[in-house]
């Protein structure tokens, strides 16, 4: 997973065997969330916009499933 913050993207790369996904950003300082659906595509690259959400310090959570089993990946993302 990275963030780009001068984008306001955050990009990542999922198994093309994935069956569902999604991106939950928390804010840090007031526990506000958004989630995001992640649709598999025809390509493993996936990117989302940050541009919505306020300044300050998030944590990106990012899930999967293959059907099977479940992955998630997390990170601290200071939006600008």
């Amino acid at each position: 997973m990275t963030f780009e913050p001068t984008a306001h993207l955050l990009a990542f790369v999922l198994p093309m065997s994935f069956k569902k996904g999604e991106a939950t950003f928390v804010a840090s300082r007031t526990g506000e969330d958004v989630r995001v659906s992640i649709a598999p595509g025809d390509r493993p690259r996936h990117v989302i916009s940050t541009a919505k959400l306020t300044k300050g310090v998030w944590r990106a959570f990012l899930r999967w499933s293959d059907g099977y089993i479940q992955y998630q990946e997390e990170k601290e993302i200071f939006v600008v």
